[in-house]
């Protein structure tokens, strides 16, 4: 289970719609596997500010 802030929900809302996708298939297919693949550089991009981090999965 998570939590998401408003926020971070309603980004994820948008750039589910224009992928014409769900947010748990965005989150799924999309952003899980690239954090696990360790996206950007290692553990730096976990403390980056969570709006600049969305960006990189528009």
């Amino acid at each position: 289970m998570q939590t998401l802030d408003d926020f971070i929900y309603k980004e994820l809302e948008k750039i589910a719609k224009k992928r014409g996708i769900t947010i748990q298939e965005l989150i799924r297919a999309v952003i899980v596997p690239e954090w696990i693949n360790g996206h950007g550089n290692g553990s730096n991009d976990l403390m980056k500010d969570p709006s600049t981090r969305l960006n990189n999965w528009r």
